[in-house]
């Protein structure tokens, strides 16, 4: 397939699609191909948001699309890439009628510092740049590339896309170089980039979303500064000085995420969910999903039924 017409050949798959699933799923050319499967992110309507069990790696083929990842806001265009770990949580938030987002999820087992270590040749800038690279997709759990449409980079990744796509020989040992390609390319045009404008807050080297992320059913402020090595009312006031949120709102946030993902599952009751979430009254849960879905958990519980196909009626 021609590298240049492989978003239209993308675009075609969407418009083709009839599902009403958030991804649709690209066959691979070659069923032996076990490196990574290749989703498109659909158009349907509702919450596309995922919790990463692998490493994935999204491209953006046409248009723009603007992910959530963590606490940071990723305004992605044509050609930019985003490398994810395997304990990435991430939305979309808006995309263009015309984009065409690729993900590349790799089977369970591929890690980014395992992958970036096994570089051939690693003298001592290269090595700083390897410990910055894995550094940053260990602790905000994302590295976003901003190659664009005419890069090498970018043609690289379409080619990696068109040959998973393809049933030629040795496509595996190909698309592995390729990727080692693609990624050195950006890496050495400086086009790595840290998204700011939300970005997590650390506090020693440890991340508080992190730490929220292990403890959000049973957090407290006076644990959460002991932790972090901080007397309660300095950590207080950092928090909020440096996200704009209190610890309070950061934990809230966390359990309502939790309790949307909980949702999904037709075999937990709304009281479960309430107490594994880590609240206490049925009404204060009630009060605060409303403030952050702007719908009642019932009416959220319908729409992810509607849009996983489950009808319990």
């Amino acid at each position: 397939m021609a590298a240049v017409a492989l978003d239209q050949y993308l675009a075609s798959v969407l418009k083709s699609n009839i599902t009403d699933k958030n991804e649709v799923k690209l066959e691979a050319g070659n069923p032996d191909f076990d490196l990574f499967t290749i989703y498109l992110e659909n158009h349907n309507t509702g919450i596309h948001r995922y919790r990463m069990d692998v490493s994935t790696i999204l491209y953006v083929a046409k248009g723009t699309v603007t992910i959530k990842s963590g606490e940071k806001i990723i305004p992605m265009k044509s050609g930019n890439v985003l490398l994810l770990t395997e304990n990435s949580i991430y939305e979309i938030t808006k995309q263009t009628s015309d984009t065409v987002l690729a993900k590349l999820k790799f089977k369970p087992g591929f890690r980014y510092r395992k992958y970036f270590n096994d570089f051939s040749y690693k003298g001592s800038r290269e090595m700083k740049v390897i410990k910055q690279i894995v550094d940053s997709l260990e602790n905000e759990h994302a590295l976003w590339l901003k190659n664009n449409q005419i890069t090498r980079a970018s043609q690289v990744m379409q080619h990696i896309i068109g040959g998973y796509l393809n049933n030629d020989i040795f496509i595996k040992a190909l698309i592995q170089a390729e990727l080692t390609v693609m990624l050195i390319i950006s890496i050495r045009t400086q086009r790595m980039a840290t998204p700011t404008n939300l970005d997590k807050t650390k506090f020693e080297k440890k991340s508080l979303n992190n730490y929220i992320d292990m403890h959000f059913a049973d957090a407290s402020l006076a644990e959460a500064a002991k932790y972090f090595g901080f007397n309660p009312n300095y950590f207080s006031n950092m928090v909020k000085a440096k996200t704009g949120k209190s610890f309070v709102d950061h934990v809230d946030e966390r359990r309502m995420q939790e309790a949307r993902e909980l949702l999904a599952q037709p075999d937990l009751s709304l009281k479960e969910i309430i107490g594994r979430v880590g609240y206490s009254s049925k009404s204060f849960f009630y009060k605060k999903f409303n403030q952050y879905y702007h719908m009642t958990p019932a009416a959220m519980r319908e729409e992810l039924f509607r849009q996983a196909n489950i009808n319990l009626k």
